[in-house]
This record gives structure tokens, C-alpha cells and sequence, in this order.
């Protein structure tokens, strides 16, 4: 997982109609209210050129938005980006092994 933008919108503004601008047609709400440190975000995922992504967008203005891609083999979870809130860096994402069943 890595973080491609961040920012700060500052008109009231749906995720869902900033991701349909981004030319984005697969999207869905994850977590509607995510509390960290007083401020509220949404996390969206969305899939924008046949890649896996997260919206983190802010609730209150200024609207902070954080992009972030998920890489094969990513598992994002909302703690995740309480995390990375808090701290200033991502999770280090630990691999999966599955024991195959016979």
C-alpha cells in the first residue's frame, strides 16, 4: 500500500461525485464514520484503471482527502488508516498464506 496524493478540498463535496469526475465507475462506501482525533472521515474504495484504491475523505472543512493504492496482495482495514493517521506512516502489510484443504 502507498499513498499517491493527499490534500484539502474547500467546498462541501460528495466522494462519490469526485470519484465519478475521476472517471471512476466501481465504488463503494467502506466506513462512513471514522473517528480520529476529534475529526470524522469516510473510506471509500474505488478502482480506477485496474487498480484497487482508498478514499479517506474528511467530514468537516477543511475536507482533507488521502489517495492511497492497494497493491497485490494489500488487506486495508480502517485501522489502518487511524494508523497512519496518528503516526504518519502506513501499516506494513504482512502476507497471507493459506494451507490448501485436500
Amino acid at each position: 500500500m502507498k499513498i499517491l496524493k493527499e490534500g484539502m478540498w474547500k467546498r462541501p463535496i460528495e466522494a462519490a461525485d469526485l470519484l465519478e469526475r475521476k472517471g471512476c465507475d466501481h465504488f463503494t462506501l467502506l466506513e462512513n464514520d471514522v473517528q480520529i482525533s476529534g475529526r470524522f472521515y469516510e473510506l471509500w474504495w474505488y478502482s480506477y484503471q485496474d487498480e484497487n484504491h482508498i478514499l479517506a475523505k474528511g467530514k468537516q472543512y477543511p475536507y482533507f482527502l488521502h489517495f492511497f493504492l492497494l497493491e497485490a496482495g494489500d488487506a486495508f482495514e480502517a485501522n489502518d488508516f487511524t494508523t497512519y493517521i496518528k503516526t504518519g506512516e502506513l501499516k506494513a502489510q504482512q502476507p497471507n498464506f493459506f494451507e490448501e484443504i485436500i
